[in-house]
């Protein structure tokens, strides 16, 4: 029976709080095709892929995940999840998830969102998101995104139409008879609860406070939320959780698509370090497309690199002039670019949700398998291509370290290889 529904805008967040949700001991799955009627799994982690979208057509994306057959049955519970730095279209969303579920329950149906992801420097203090101590609006991520206004939770769910009402770092801190009071209390009125939170702590609490207000209730977070969940609600696995196939051997691709000045300065130090073939290819040469004798060039460069068995670093150079509209036609020409060498692969690394999916579905891989995480934000799954599995990792661009890249390169590098895709062995 399957335990978790978590509606997510990218593929990047779906992995991260499905893999949340699996420290629990749960089975978890990421799929990118929500009229699927196959998925045998506790947790299920849909990418609904609207971030990209505009605030109605990402709202009638949701209303129409919510409404397939299959999801509308006994899910115990129902997660939104939302980015840690709020980018997409995160109230008009919530207002259609509430809706939806108000329109088959007879009871009073809240949202209670936390978005804060500790382990990642993302925090919520008076309503109001930071990263790191500094206000979301004056960082790079807010600033890149073209975001308007301040990164201040009430005020942005407030021009969706939902009310809203904030729980203050001090009464989540609170005994946990006066926070329990005080959550219910607001649940009566408001359509939102906002948390504030700046541990994990502080996210345990509030999991374990608000699932007295019952299965009805909606969850909104990222995962730092999702870590809490499973354990608050009592939940745990029915079956045997997923095992770690034996994968093939092969080379090592990594893909920096994102344009997040994080994720850039990690490919710095994995150039300086490993011996990879890097490969940069400028957005401009990229949207030209196969006309290019320039792409065409890069593109024999891959191939050359990946038939050689050697790791491989593609990068698009990060171009400030470039817009939302023109990224996600990035997107969609690297997914052109990367999809002749599938057979080729032994193993992905990929930053940036839009990213991830478009490589994944020019291979033909719709859904993830998700086998625990690296660190926290950095989910390890693996896809099939045809019969074969291939293990990958994922990373939202804006997380990890200035080693992040060079540690996803030394666990592909000790993941044990095999021509024998048929047994099994447990992770990690």
């Amino acid at each position: 029976m399957r335990k978790i529904l978590i509606l997510a805008d990218d593929l990047s967040g779906a992995a991260d709080c499905a893999n949340a949700c699996m420290s629990s001991g749960l089975s978890a799955l990421v799929s990118f095709d929500e009229m699927s009627h196959h998925f045998e799994t506790e947790v299920l982690s849909i990418d609904c892929d609207t971030r990209h979208l505009s605030p109605s057509e990402a709202a009638a994306r949701i209303s129409r995940v919510m409404q397939c057959s299959h999801l509308r049955l006994s899910e115990r519970i129902l997660f939104k999840k939302v980015d840690s730095t709020l980018r997409g279209n995160i109230g008009s969303e919530l207002h259609t998830v509430l809706a939806e579920r108000r329109a088959s329950s007879p009871n009073r149906v809240v949202a209670i969102m936390a978005p804060a992801f500790p382990a990642g420097g993302r925090t919520t203090v008076d309503g109001h998101q930071l990263v790191h101590g500094i206000s979301l609006e004056k960082t790079e991520i807010w600033l890149r995104n073209d975001l308007p206004g301040v990164a201040h939770l009430p005020s942005m769910l407030g021009r969706a139409g939902l009310l809203t009402a904030l729980l203050s770092l001090s009464t989540v801190r609170s005994h946990f008879a006066d926070l329990l009071s005080s959550m219910l209390e607001l649940a009566a009125a408001a359509d939102v609860i906002v948390c504030d939170a700046e541990t994990d702590d502080d996210l345990g609490a509030i999991a374990h406070a608000s699932v007295a207000l019952g299965g009805n209730t909606v969850w909104v977070g990222s995962a730092g939320l999702a870590y809490q969940l499973p354990h608050a609600a009592g939940l745990s696995p029915f079956t045997t959780s997923m095992q770690q196939p034996e994968f093939t051997s092969g080379p090592t691709l990594i893909v920096v698509g994102t344009m997040s000045s994080v994720s850039h300065r990690q490919v710095s130090v994995l150039e300086d370090t490993i011996p990879v073939t890097s490969i940069r290819i400028p957005a401009d040469i990229l949207l030209e497309g196969h006309s290019s004798s320039a792409l065409n060039v890069l593109a024999g460069r891959i191939h050359e690199s990946l038939k050689s068995g050697n790791d491989t670093l593609v990068v698009l150079d990060p171009n400030p002039t470039v817009g939302p509209g023109e990224r996600r036609r990035l997107t969609a020409a690297l997914r052109l670019l990367l999809a002749p060498y599938a057979s080729l692969v032994g193993s992905l690394f990929a930053t940036g949700g839009e990213t991830t999916r478009a490589i994944l579905e020019g291979w033909g891989i719709s859904s993830l398998h998700m086998l625990g995480e690296l660190e926290p934000g950095l989910p390890f799954s693996f896809g099939r291509i045809h019969n074969r599995p291939l293990p990958i990792l994922t990373k939202a661009g804006g997380f990890g370290n200035q080693d992040t890249l060079v540690s996803c390169w030394r666990f592909f590098t000790k993941l044990s290889r095999t021509s024998n895709c048929d047994s099994t062995r447990n992770l990690l």
